[in-house]
């Protein structure tokens, strides 16, 4: 059985904060998490 969605998701959400000379720090979600709230 396969469990991988059929749903196009094309959107990235992103956000700039600080200076602009700052190191940029990357997140992403991690498995096992999920979007919804409880």
């Amino acid at each position: 059985m396969s469990r991988v969605s059929e749903s196009s998701s094309n959107t990235l959400q992103y956000r700039f904060d600080g200076p602009e000379d700052a190191p940029v720090l990357i997140l992403g979600p991690s498995l096992g998490t999920t979007w919804h709230r409880l």
